[in-house]
C-alpha cells in the first residue's frame, strides 16, 4: 500500500500540541546531593576529630586550616565527580533512537523523539516500537512485550491491534500509526512511577573501594598501637591521641576512587574521538583484557559498500521481478540489488509499486532467504532470494546443472564476491505459504556482489597478532567469499582451520572444545552458533569481544565479555552491546581495546604513586614514635602534601598516553591485582627511603642541632621534594625514565610538577605560610640535601626498574 504521511506542516502543528516523544530520563544525582556525599569520606570524619583535638588544645589555626581543608576536598571531590557525571550523560545521549517514517509522501529516517500521533512509521526484525500505535500492515509480525508484561514469548499481532512503545520486534514486519507518544504511552506511564537511578561501581571501582577500605582498617591498627605505646610510655594521652589521628590521615588515599572515576569517564572521551562509543564504564576496564575478537565480515572487515559486480541469469525476466520485488532494501546489499536494476534501465520502484505483494516469509539468518508471494500478470508468483547453496537444494535441476552452477559459485566466492541466488514457482491463489511447506522452485539465476576490504584492516590485525588477540571470523556468508576476503587480509586460514554451520551443530560441546581454539573461520552459522562460539571460548578461559548487528545476536553479544555493535545495528543489539562502532571499522576495535589497555596502566602508575607518598610519612611518624621523638610533621603539614603538594600530580598521572611496548604485549589479567609484587617491592622501598631520609633530617637538624622547627622544615621538604622529582619514574615501568618516548607529551603533568616545585619553595619564605605551617626558611645547602635525597631516590627506582626488567627477559 502507498502511504503519503504527513505534512510538514501538520507536524509543527502536533509537535506544538503534543510535545516530545521522549520519556522522563534517568534522574541525575543532583549538585547538592553530590557535593554532601563528599562528606562521607573517612578522612572527612578523621580531619572532624583531628579539628575536634586542635579546639581543646586551643590551636585555633590548626582548627582553621583543617576546616578549610575539608571545603577543598570537598570542593575538589565535587567538581571532579560532577564532571565525569556529566561526561557520562552526554555519551548517553549520543545514542539517539531513530525511527523510519513517512512524511510527505517520502520515506525518511527521523529521530524519535520527534514522532507524532498521526505519523505512519515503519517496523522490523530487531527495531524497539518507538510510540504507541495501531498496525495498518503486517507480514509474519511478532512482537515480545516482555517489557511490559514480564511473558518471555513473543506474541503475533495481526490488522488493527494495538502496539506499545519500548517493545520489541522479534520477527517480521509492520506498517503502523502512531497514537500516543511520550508521557501519553503505556510505557510513559510506567516511567513516572519509575525512581531514579545511580551508575553502578565498576569491577574495578569496587576492588579498589574495598583496597582502600583495607587501608582505613591498617590505619585504624596502627593508630591503635600508636595509642597503645604512649600509654604504656606514660605519654600525654591528648598529644598521642592527636599523633594516632596524624597516622591514620597520613596512610588514606582520599582521593583513590574519585581519580579513577575521572580516568576511565576521559577514557571513554577519547575512544569516542577514535569513533567508539563505550556505553558502560565497566567495558573500559574489560578491554584491555580481551582476548578473543570474533568479528563479522561485512562493513568491519570490509568496507560495507557493496555493489552488484557479476550476474548468471537462467531466467532474467523473473530474476529481475525477485531482484526487484523480493525486496525491503533493509540492508546494502538489498539496496546495490536495486540500484544495479536502475543501470540496467530497469524501473524497479514502478514495477514494485504496480505488483501487489500478497505474502512473505521475511529473511532470517536462520533459515537464509527471504520469501514473497506477488500478483504479477494475474498470476501468484512465488520469489525466493537467498543463500544459493540452500535455493538449489530446494530447485528442481538436473545433477549437471546444479554442479556448473556449483562451479559457478566457487570461482566467484575465490574472488571474494558475496553471492545469492534468486528462485521462482508459479502458485496457486488459495495457497498459503510457510518454511516447511514451499514448493519444488524453478532456478532464476545467482547475483555476485563485490564489497571491498578495508586497506586498514591489513594493519590492525598485525597490531592484534603482535597484542597477543587472536581473531576469528564469525559470519553467515559463503566460506569461499570470507576465506577470499580474509586472504586479501593477509589472514588466511588452512583448511583445518575452517569450520561450517552444518559441521558445528553436529559437534558435542567437547569436541568444539578440543577444536576452537585451532578454527579462524566459522562461515554459514546461526545467531544461537554464535552463542555457542561465545559460550566455549569462555569456558577455555578466554575474554571475549564480539561483533553482531541483528536483533538475533543479542544473546551471544550480552554473553560476550565485550559487546560490539556498529552504528547501524538494531536497538535491541545496540542496547545489549558495551561498544558501538560509529564507523563499523574492525581497526576501531583494536583502537579500543588499545586504550582499554593505556587505562589499565595508567590506573596502576597512579595508585602506586598514592601510596608510596602515603606510607612514606607512616614511615617517617613511626619511625619518631619508635625512637621516642617528638612529631616530625604536623597534621596541616600532612593535609598540605595530600592536597596541595600531591594532589595535582594524582590525577594528572593518569593521562599519560600510551607507551610503545603497550600492544607488544600479551592482554591483560582481568584478575591482575592492583598492585604487583613488584609494585608492592617498590612502594615499600621508595616509602622506606623517603621516610627514613626526613627521619634522618629531621634528627640532625631538629633534635642534633636543637633546631626543631628547621627540623621539622627539613622532614616536610624532603617528603614532597622526592615524590615531586620521582614521579617521572613512575611514567613507566619498561624503561628509565630518560629514554621515555613520551617523555615531552604530558603537558599536565610538567605543569602540575612545576606548580607544587614552585609552592614549596615560596612558603618556606613567606611569613603568612611560615607561621600556619610552622616552617623556617631554608639555605642553598638545606635546598641541596634535599634534592640530592631526591636524586638518590630516582637512581634506586631507576636502579630496581632496570634489574625487574632483566628478570622479566631472562
Amino acid at each position: 500500500m502507498k502511504y503519503t504521511g504527513l505534512t510538514i506542516e501538520k507536524v509543527k502543528e502536533l509537535q506544538i500540541q503534543y510535545g516530545k516523544n521522549a520519556l522522563p530520563e534517568e534522574k541525575e544525582i543532583a549538585a547538592v546531593k553530590i557535593f554532601l556525599s563528599q562528606f562521607s569520606n573517612p578522612l572527612i570524619f578523621l580531619l572532624l576529630f583531628a579539628g575536634l583535638i586542635s579546639l581543646w588544645s586551643k590551636k585555633y589555626l590548626d582548627i582553621v586550616f583543617i576546616f578549610l581543608v575539608l571545603l577543598l576536598n570537598s570542593l575538589f571531590g565535587f567538581f571532579q565527580e560532577y564532571k565525569a557525571q556529566k561526561t557520562l550523560t552526554a555519551l548517553k545521549r549520543l545514542i539517539k533512537p531513530v525511527a523510519d517514517v513517512v512524511r510527505d509522501g517520502q520515506r525518511q529516517k527521523i529521530e524519535a523523539v520527534n514522532l507524532v500521533p498521526g505519523d505512519i512509521a515503519f517496523v522490523s526484525t530487531g527495531d524497539k516500537i518507538p510510540a504507541d500505535g495501531i498496525i495498518l500492515e503486517t507480514v509474519s509480525f511478532f512482537v515480545n512485550e516482555a517489557i511490559l508484561t514480564g511473558e518471555s514469548e513473543a506474541l503475533e499481532k495481526k490488522l488493527d491491534q494495538e502496539i506499545f512503545m519500548g517493545t520489541t520486534v522479534a520477527g517480521g514486519r509492520a506498517v503502523i500509526q502512531v497514537t500516543k507518544i511520550g508521557l501519553a504511552t503505556e510505557m510513559g506511564k510506567i516511567a513516572q512511577a519509575l525512581k531514579e537511578t545511580s551508575q553502578p561501581l565498576t569491577t574495578l571501582q569496587s576492588r579498589l573501594k574495598k583496597f582502600t577500605q583495607s587501608i582505613v582498617y591498617l590505619s585504624i591498627i596502627l593508630s591503635l598501637l600508636v595509642l597503645a605505646a604512649g600509654f604504656l610510655t606514660g605519654q600525654d594521652f591528648l598529644q598521642t591521641l592527636q599523633i594516632a589521628t596524624v597516622v591514620m590521615i597520613a596512610i588514606i588515599p582520599e582521593a583513590l576512587i574519585i581519580v579513577v572515576t575521572l580516568i576511565l569517564v576521559i577514557a571513554m572521551q577519547k575512544t569516542l574521538k577514535r569513533k567508539a562509543l563505550i556505553r558502560k564504564l565497566l567495558a573500559v576496564e574489560t578491554l584491555g583484557s580481551v582476548t578473543v575478537i570474533c568479528t563479522d565480515k561485512t562493513g568491519t572487515l570490509t568496507e560495507g559498500k557493496m555493489k552488484v559486480s557479476e550476474t548468471d541469469f537462467s531466467d532474467q525476466e523473473r530474476s529481475f521481478l525477485a531482484m526487484c520485488l523480493c525486496n525491503n532494501l533493509s540492508d546494502p546489499t538489498e539496496i546495490a540489488i536495486w540500484d544495479h536494476l536502475k543501470e540496467l534501465s530497469f524501473n524497479p520502484q514502478q514495477v514494485f509499486d504496480q505488483n501487489r505483494r500478497i505474502a512473505e516469509i521475511p529473511f532470517s539468518s536462520n533459515h537464509k532467504f527471504m520469501t514473497v508471494v506477488c500478483s504479477v500478470n494475474n498470476q501468484n508468483l512465488l520469489l525466493v532470494k537467498g543463500a544459493p547453496e540452500i535455493l538449489l537444494r530446494m530447485s528442481d535441476l538436473a545433477e549437471n546443472e546444479r554442479e556448473a552452477l556449483l562451479a559457478k559459485m566457487n570461482e566467484w566466492a575465490d574472488r571474494g564476491l558475496k553471492i545469492l541466488g534468486l528462485t521462482f514457482q508459479t502458485v496457486s491463489e488459495t495457497e498459503t505459504i510457510n518454511i516447511k511447506t514451499l514448493p519444488r522452485l524453478e532456478w532464476g539465476g545467482l547475483i555476485g556482489l563485490w564489497d571491498p576490504p578495508r586497506q586498514e584492516v591489513k594493519d590492525a590485525l598485525q597490531v592484534a597478532k603482535q597484542a597477543g588477540i587472536k581473531v576469528k571470523v564469525v559470519t553467515g556468508d559463503y566460506r569461499g567469499t570470507a576465506e577470499k576476503i580474509m586472504e586479501f587480509l593477509n589472514l588466511k586460514p588452512g583448511p583445518d582451520q575452517i569450520m561450517e554451520g552444518l559441521e558445528l551443530e553436529s559437534l558435542s560441546d567437547q569436541e568444539l572444545k578440543t577444536r576452537i581454539s585451532k578454527i579462524m573461520l566459522f562461515s554459514r552459522v546461526t545467531p544461537n552458533q554464535k552463542l555457542r562460539i561465545v559460550k566455549t571460548l569462555q569456558e577455555l578461559g578466554e575474554i571475549v569481544a564480539m561483533t553482531g548487528d541483528g536483533v538475533n545476536d543479542a544473546p551471544a553479544l550480552k554473553r560476550s565479555n565485550i559487546g560490539i555493535v556498529v552504528g547501524e545495528a538494531s536497538e535491541v543489539a545496540k542496547e545489549t552491546a558495551d561498544l558501538i562502532l560509529l564507523d563499523s571499522n574492525f581497526k576501531t576495535i583494536i583502537s579500543a581495546i588499545e586504550e582499554g589497555r593505556v587505562v589499565f596502566e595508567n590506573l596502576k602508575k597512579v595508585i602506586f604513586f598514592m601510596m608510596s607518598n602515603s606510607f612514606a610519612e607512616v614511615v617517617l611518624i613511626l619511625g619518631s614514635i619508635v625512637f621516642g621523638w617528638p612529631m616530625p610533621l604536623t597534621i596541616i603539614q600532612i593535609l598540605w602534601l595530600h592536597l596541595l603538594c600531591d594532589g595535582p600530580e594524582d590525577i594528572v598521572l593518569g593521562f599519560e598516553p600510551k607507551e610503545r611496548e603497550v600492544m607488544a604485549e600479551g592482554p591483560k589479567n582481568i584478575n591482575e591485582p592492583v598492585l604487583s609484587r613488584f609494585g608492592i617491592f617498590l612502594v615499600f622501598l621508595i616509602s622506606s627511603m623517603s621516610g627514613l631520609f626526613a627521619l634522618g633530617l629531621f634528627w640532625f637538624f631538629g633534635l642534633h642541632l636543637k633546631d626543631m622547627i628547621l627540623g621539622q622544615t627539613m622532614a616536610f621538604m624532603s617528603i614532597s621534594f622526592a615524590s615531586i622529582l620521582y614521579i617521572f619514574s613512575c611514567r613507566t615501568f619498561r624503561k628509565p625514565f630518560w629514554k621515555y618516548e613520551n617523555f615531552w607529551t604530558n603537558k599536565m603533568l610538567f605543569a602540575a610538577v612545576l606548580f607544587s616545585f614552585m609552592l614549596q619553595v615560596a612558603i618556606t619564605y613567606l611569613p603568612l605560610t611560615q607561621k600556619l605551617l610552622g616552617i623556617a626558611p631554608l639555605g642553598l645547602i638545606h635546598w641541596g640535601l634535599i634534592l640530592s635525597m631526591a636524586a638518590v631516590m630516582i637512581m634506586t627506582i631507576e636502579l630496581a626498574k632496570a634489574i625487574n626488567n632483566n628478570l622479566r627477559k631472562s
